[in-house]
């Protein structure tokens, strides 16, 4: 019980300091260029608690979904009905400069980059044997009566593009099966093994909601890392170190850690040639595995740490951390817009309902894992917030642009109807996307289902 409430506590904290470092960031650059503020509130809805300090209200607000500064100078007919801060006389407010509500509209989501790159930060200098980074996509095996085996996929074989799309990853490989899958779930991949070279091969995929298998029969590789060595073992002998990832054994590529062990029982007492991967660095030492009676097996000494595959495990240099946080959204958003891929990325969407799962998986893995999270979260959401839609930081943005380039304001009327129409639909795809992660987690739509009217049969579900 107390573990839940740890984690329900930390949940609430990840998730309460990413909205409070984005309004913060509006909060003391607008105070800076001398904007009025009327409240500064983290999350929304009744207020749970507040204190006004020198005529701005602090507040809780009871859903821990978002958060906002009420600026009357930078949104001045805009959500104060949804806020309820509406104190000022708005009639006598000064006017501000185009570019001082540019400042404090990009304050938001500059702030949450340079938080992001503080916990980049983190995950570089923590120590991280349960994130292994992937090196490339590897696949482990295929099943001999499975379809993908029938269109020539191989155990053995390295994916290195989906549809013409370049991957290093497992998690690029199934984003980009889910989007490119069309109507017939299928995707060309373009795949490489030692002895065929490059080729291409067309294989049936499966949609996240229906499997969590991605393609039906194949077994990915997962990177092979040495977590702890004993002492006195073969390992220790042969040079072996924490966090060295093992390539090859004998000269066959380890495909993870079941087939290394499978590997090393072949060889008892036989001295054999590892070659290891070190700080980027390849190196090739010479081991031999010993029989251990207590075990009733051959072994060389090590323990093995974990692998993910998952966008925010990446370790190692801060911004090469941003760029794929950067990345994926990026890539999500092209396919929103690409006619092709829209249908498929819609249905992958997830809302708080999915991120606050996501919170709670990495919480249960690692604090590090979660802290990984949290970066992939700040810098999604600084990137969505710069959109150029009325409700969002971009659509203040394109207002103050309009303002400062033609010397003329936007309507306020204008300003005030359109974010009030969008703050309507995004609170609209909010709550879908919150019953659709919360159907998907629990099947909850099972219970408004009409039962088949008596005397008749129900029709089976359609099978492939």
């Amino acid at each position: 019980m107390l573990e839940i409430l740890y984690i329900v506590a930390m949940m609430l904290f990840l998730f309460g300091i990413t909205i409070f470092v984005h309004e913060w960031g509006h909060f003391i650059v607008a105070k800076k260029c001398g904007l009025v503020i009327e409240a500064f509130s983290i999350g929304m809805g009744p207020a749970l608690w507040k204190k006004e300090i020198d005529g701005i209200v602090y507040k809780i607000g009871a859903f821990p979904i978002g958060g906002y500064v009420s600026l009357p100078q930078l949104d001045p007919e805009g959500m104060e009905k949804v806020q309820g801060d509406n104190s000022t006389d708005r009639k006598v407010l000064p006017d501000v400069s185009p570019w001082k509500k540019i400042a404090v509209a990009v304050a938001g989501p500059l702030f949450n980059i340079i938080f992001a790159l503080f916990l980049a930060v983190i995950v570089m200098w923590s120590p991280t044997d349960e994130l292994i980074e992937e090196r490339g996509v590897f696949i482990a095996q295929v099943e001999a009566d499975s379809k993908a085996y029938e269109a020539g996929l191989r155990g053995g074989d390295e994916i290195r593009a989906v549809n013409g799309n370049s991957v290093s990853s497992w998690y690029q490989t199934r984003v980009e099966c889910l989007l490119g899958g069309g109507d017939d779930q299928a995707v060309d991949l373009t795949v490489y093994n030692a002895e065929d070279g490059d080729r291409q091969v067309r294989v049936p995929v499966n949609h996240p909601d229906k499997s969590n298998d991605l393609m039906d029969g194949v077994f990915q590789a997962s990177p092979c890392q040495v977590m702890q060595v004993v002492t006195e073992s073969p390992a220790e002998t042969a040079g072996l170190l924490p966090d060295d990832v093992l390539i090859s054994l004998d000269g066959i590529m380890i495909q993870g850690t079941s087939h290394f062990i499978e590997l090393v029982q072949a060889s008892p007492d036989a001295e054999v040639s590892l070659v290891i991967e070190r700080e980027d660095e390849s190196m090739s030492v010479m081991i031999t595995p010993k029989y251990d009676e207590e075990n009733d097996k051959v072994m060389i000494g090590i323990y093995f740490g974990g692998s993910l595959s998952l966008p925010w495990t990446l370790t190692g240099n801060p911004f090469e951390q941003i760029n794929s946080d950067a990345s994926s959204i990026f890539r999500l958003l092209k396919a929103l817009t690409t006619p092709g891929e829209s249908k498929q990325a819609a249905s992958g969407l997830g809302g708080p309902v999915a991120i606050f799962t996501m919170i709670w998986i990495s919480l249960k893995m690692s604090l590090i894992t979660a802290i990984g999270l949290i970066r992939f979260i700040n810098i999604n959401l600084a990137v969505l917030n710069l959109l150029p839609l009325p409700v969002l930081d971009g659509g203040h943005i394109c207002f103050a642009l309009w303002e400062g380039i033609t010397r003329r304001k936007v309507h306020p009327k204008v300003i005030g109807t359109l974010v009030n129409i969008f703050a309507v639909l995004l609170i609209s795809a909010m709550l879908f996307l919150s019953w659709r992660d919360v159907d998907r987690n629990w099947n909850v739509s099972r219970f408004f289902k009409k039962a088949p009217v008596e005397g008749t049969v129900a029709e089976p579900p359609l099978t492939d």
